[in-house]
Order: structure tokens, then sequence, then C-alpha cells
């Protein structure tokens, strides 16, 4: 039986969790969006977006892929691929609740294009260096085939050359915990020196 959908919630809540859909073609390739807002503009993201209160997080995911790409998506035809709580240089902490799905009706195409200039198809093992930091992070999740990671990258406001450039000198730290629903074994990956000190691989 489904659960019954919750019509009112305190005033003010406003859950501080994000919600992806990771939308696969037959050849693999996921969809990216590049946004055209500062101020992360030109910037590359997948496709989702915060939950809404009395949202459920299978729901967000769909309506995230229909508004960015005017596509239909049942929740019926995605599956829940991992959890991320990823932290910014600030200290904030979030939840990144990521979906996946090779099923829709429609052609994805630019839909939003007030806050979107394109689509692009990209491969999820080497997505282009102008993905946002939280993206390159999912990407990666996605790739190792763990269900839970932990994250401390770049502020997403940072500009794209600014960000590969931080990448590429080792900020990023990724912590992969857990084990894969799929069976295959987590990995482990180590970025920088500043460890977290609460940081404990599962096993």
């Amino acid at each position: 039986m489904a659960a019954a959908r919750i019509e009112q919630v305190r005033p003010g809540y406003r859950p501080l969790t994000k919600v992806v859909l990771l939308l696969l073609r037959s050849d693999g390739k996921v969809a990216l969006v590049r946004r055209a807002r500062c101020p992360e503009r030109g910037q590359l993201a997948l496709v989702g977006g915060r939950l809404e209160p009395a949202e459920w997080l299978d729901e967000a995911a769909c309506r995230g892929a229909s508004h960015a790409l005017g596509i239909g998506v049942g929740v019926q035809d995605i599956e829940l691929s991992g959890l991320l709580h990823y932290r910014s240089e600030r200290g904030a902490g979030r939840l990144c609740v990521v979906f996946a799905t090779q099923r829709w009706s429609g052609e994805p195409s630019n839909s939003a294009p007030c806050e979107y200039s394109e689509v692009v198809w990209a491969d999820p093992g080497g997505p282009p260096a102008d993905c946002r930091p939280l993206t390159h992070a999912v990407l990666n999740q996605y790739v190792a085939g763990t269900l839970y990671a932990a994250v401390a990258m770049p502020d997403a406001r940072t500009a794209p050359a600014e960000t590969a450039a931080i990448r590429a000198a080792g900020y990023e730290r990724e912590i992969w915990l857990g084990a894969s629903g799929s069976g295959m074994p987590a990995a482990s990956s180590e970025k920088n020196t500043g460890a977290r000190p609460d940081a404990r691989e599962t096993k």
C-alpha cells in the first residue's frame, strides 16, 4: 500500500535535501544541463533540485527531469542509485539522493531555457571539466558502484575554471563508504590531506 501524502507541514520548514536523476541512454551516457544563470552560469549539472515540503523523494526526481528536459518519467520507472552527504568549504552540510532510470517518454530537450542553455550527454566515467563539483561527485559515486559517499568539496559558486583548478590540485576529498547493491566492491579515494576526523569506513 502506498504511503499517504502529507499535505501539511510546519510553516517555514524546508528539507535540506537535494534530489537528482541520472537519465541514462542505451549507450550509457547521462543527461546534463548547462546552467544559464549566475552564480553557476556555464557549469554542467544533473537534472534535479531541492526537495519541496510535502514532496516524496521519487516525486522530486521525476519533477526535476520533467521541468528541465520536458519528458515524462514515472516513479515506477526510477531506482535509487545512492546517497551522498556533502559539505562545502564553508561547512554547510547537505544530503543528495540519487535516482537513475533508462525509461522515459518524449525526447529530452531544453525545456527551461531561462535556467539552462543546453543539454549535454556525457560519459559518467569521464565527465566534462566544467561540471559542478556536486555533479562530479555524484558521477564518481555512480561509477564506483557505492550506495553511500561522504564528500567535502569546493563551493558550488566557484567559477568553472577555478573549480577545475581546485579539483586538479587535489582539494576534493571523497570517501566511499558502504557496499554496492550490485555487488561491486566499495572504492576508497582521498584527494587531500585535510582528513575528516570522524570519517570511518564501514565493514
